[in-house]
């Protein structure tokens, strides 16, 4: 492999959210291995860094564009990646997907209209919805056993209200991990059509795919789906650059770009080194090369949690992933009450997560967990748990 996934730099002292700011999210237990925060602790490739540091060697940091070809290189890499054929001209830009997301509620629907969601998801999601004052519709994913699925009769009686007008849409899914099918997603963009619902559609996670499963853009399905869609994707989950800021926003349709564009009254203008950042992630062979070599570590990472469970804390169960290296547990079994399985990870087994019902009333229970680690990190994690889970009796 031409990158060592285990050999990673210290992040404290680097004002890393995740690392620097323990004492304040974790306060019973400032000693916590912080697995919660949605980056990972890998270096970004070395044509990212390069391409930054030399950036830097100019003295001047002031306001800055995008390179005139970075859109070909974003429609490449998703020709190579997805199989999805874009033209150029359908890529606009956004300061990160949840911005976009905030921008597209302002720009697409009215106060009260209602905006359709699919929990467990991303709080920001319903976060938006509220307090830009709109309508939050909930349609709940379903556990049927095996993986997590969409109640289609309940999206089409959402969509079917006259108030609905926007669905956000997450696939791969954050958190339960999913990568649709086609045909779970030609049902969505079917619903979605008929009734004439805009889709935004986050994808922000849409490289990180373990093997087995294939990322499908739902705006790929036919022209018709791709005309009420905005699509959004970011190189920032995928090489570890998300304090750079910036996503691409995808649409054939020019009239919906333009007024997502015009909606904003502060003009978007890039971050230097995150336009310098995604021109050297979409442009060179080696970060590809990452990215799959990334994947294969991921999956280890995985394996070593799953079975580390298994064997040691049976009653906490993963939810096999398809793609993110956030993982979905369910520790129901434990039949904990939220503060108690707070108790239990953060003050006992020093481990810090993100607690499920943060991504909607229905997630107690569960909790999130970020994988995106060294493997020693990761069998510490792993170690801990054991140990708690043992010595409580569990």
């Amino acid at each position: 492999m031409k990158y060592n996934f285990d050999n990673v730099p210290d992040r404290r002292g680097t004002f890393s959210f995740k690392w620097d700011t323990l004492e304040e999210e974790f306060p019973d237990n400032p000693d916590v291995i912080p697995m919660w925060v949605a980056d990972t602790d890998f270096p970004c490739p070395r044509e990212i860094v390069s391409s930054i540091a030399e950036r830097a060697q100019h003295p001047i940091y002031a306001y800055s564009t995008l390179n005139p070809d970075s859109s070909r290189f974003v429609a490449d890499w998703q020709m190579k990646r997805n199989n999805w054929k874009i033209d150029p001209s359908w890529i606009t830009y956004s300061a990160g997907v949840v911005p976009a997301i905030n921008r597209t509620v302002l720009a697409f629907t009215e106060k009260n209209d209602g905006v359709i969601i699919q929990p467990p998801v991303y709080y920001p999601f319903k976060n938006t919805i509220v307090s830009d004052g709109r309508t939050l519709l909930e349609n709940n994913l379903i556990y049927d056993g095996e993986k997590w699925v969409i109640d289609y009769e309940g999206l089409e009686e959402l969509a079917s209200r006259d108030d609905a007008k926007l669905l956000i849409f997450c696939n791969p899914h954050n958190p339960v991990g999913r990568v649709y099918t086609e045909e779970e997603l030609r049902k969505v963009g079917e619903i979605c059509l008929k009734h004439n619902v805009m889709i935004f559609s986050d994808e922000i996670h849409s490289d990180l795919i373990y093997a087995g499963h294939k990322h499908i853009p739902i705006a790929s399905l036919s022209e018709e789906i791709g005309n009420i869609t905005l699509t959004a994707m970011a190189p920032s989950k995928t090489f570890n650059i998300a304090g750079l800021q910036i996503s691409t926003i995808i649409t054939s349709n020019d009239a919906m770009r333009k007024r997502f564009d015009n909606a904003d009254a502060v003009f978007f203008i890039p971050n230097l080194f995150a336009a310098v950042a995604l021109e050297a992630a979409y442009s060179n062979e080696g970060c590809a090369d990452y990215v799959d070599e990334l994947m294969e570590y991921l999956w280890e990472n995985y394996r070593l949690l799953e079975e580390g469970l298994r064997q040691h804390a049976p009653k906490i169960k993963c939810h096999r992933p398809e793609a993110t290296y956030l993982i979905w547990i369910d520790c129901r079994e434990l039949q904990m009450s939220e503060e108690e399985l707070w108790k239990f990870f953060v003050q006992e087994a020093g481990v810090g997560i993100e607690m499920g019902n943060a991504f909607g009333e229905l997630s107690e229970g569960f909790i999130r967990m970020n994988i995106g680690c060294t493997r020693a990190i990761m069998q510490e994690c792993v170690s801990r748990i054991g140990k708690a889970y043992k010595e409580k009796g569990l």
